[in-house]
């Protein structure tokens, strides 16, 4: 049958239009994965968003959001501050006695040093009850655990990291106590000892005046004695002091004293007689009067060496340690005010 005229390009129209459709067919399922592609990946993104969101701490909290948990901690921190004072204070009057326990010891008042040590010994006591307490205060202020952050006022969390520092500065005072009266009874003790030997030997040598000589032996029996209980105070006192000094004084002491016996052992000897023993034994004895001290000055520079090897330095760790709690209070007044923190 004859075409009629346009029939060919009609067919041919319908031809690629169906294929457009097959093919179109072909590509829905593949567009429609790409489609879902897409989605997800937005989906992903938006979510990763939101999670790395959820996990940044904010750079500040806002007071709507901590006010229940800073009503909390508040009176909790003001009770705790209120403890860090008081040990503050005790803390003050313990230096105060400690101080003038060193000063009593350049002094050599034992009766009055024993007393401040008592004194010490009961103030310390009272320090470390109420470190205790500040202890237990700063432990029973609540939500200041992990994630305080989003629950706390920032300045409210510096009041806290300011008590936490201050909790443990008196730790290390009962053994640094211990040492200090130990030390300070051995130096007054020493300073005694010393003016004790002096007197024992010049009470020998008046004996010797009197030409009595056996009598002045015995008495250098007790001046030996007290030499060599020095000695032994010297060995102690030289682990944590320079006794150079000290070691130098009884060198020189129990020479004259060794040289003042054998003049009155060669007069004992020689009875009563000049001989050349007794000659050379007074010879030796005014060699060995002159390297003596003249006088009580070295007794200074002996208590200071022995104050400078541990003393002092129980004295300013105390001293530190109250101007931490000091520093920490500082922190609570200022921060209770609204400004910022010292430092």
């Amino acid at each position: 049958m004859p075409r009629q005229p346009g029939e060919g390009r009609r067919s041919g129209a319908r031809t690629a239009t169906l294929r457009a459709v097959t093919a179109l067919g072909t590509l829905r399922p593949l567009l429609s994965r790409l489609a879902w592609v897409a989605v997800a990946a937005v989906i992903a993104i938006g979510a990763a968003g939101v999670v790395g969101a959820m996990q940044r701490q904010p750079a500040s909290t806002e007071p709507e959001l901590t006010f229940v948990g800073d009503e909390a901690a508040g009176p909790a921190l003001d009770a705790a501050t209120h403890e860090l004072q008081a040990l503050s204070d005790e803390v003050e009057v313990f230096g105060a006695t400690a101080r003038q326990t060193l000063a009593t010891v350049v002094g050599g008042d034992l009766e009055s040093l024993e007393a401040l040590i008592t004194a010490g010994t009961a103030q310390l006591a009272n320090v470390d009850r109420q470190a205790v307490r500040l202890e237990a205060a700063v432990a029973a202020v609540p939500g200041l655990g992990a994630g305080s952050q989003l629950a706390i006022s920032p300045d409210l969390r510096l009041r806290y990291e300011a008590l936490m520092t201050a909790t443990g500065l008196t730790a290390g005072f009962d053994a640094e106590w211990g040492a200090f009266t130990g030390r300070a009874l051995a130096a007054a003790s020493l300073r005694t000892l010393l003016a004790r030997h002096d007197e024992e030997t010049a009470a020998a040598a008046r004996e010797g005046f009197a030409a009595h000589y056996k009598e002045a032996l015995a008495l250098l029996d007790r001046s030996d004695a007290t030499v060599a209980e020095g000695r032994a105070l010297a060995q102690r006192l030289g682990e944590a002091a320079d006794v150079s000094t000290l070691i130098a004084w009884l060198d020189r002491n129990a020479a004259y004293d060794a040289a003042l016996r054998g003049l009155y052992q060669s007069l004992v000897d020689a009875k009563g007689r000049v001989t050349d023993d007794v000659r050379a034994a007074f010879a030796a004895e005014k060699e060995a009067r002159a390297r003596l001290p003249e006088d009580a000055r070295g007794l200074v520079v002996i208590m200071a060496e022995v104050a400078q090897g541990g003393l002092n330095q129980a004295v300013i760790s105390i001293e530190e340690a109250r101007g931490s709690l000091s520093a920490a209070l500082d922190v609570q007044a200022d921060l209770r005010a609204g400004g910022t923190p010292p430092g």
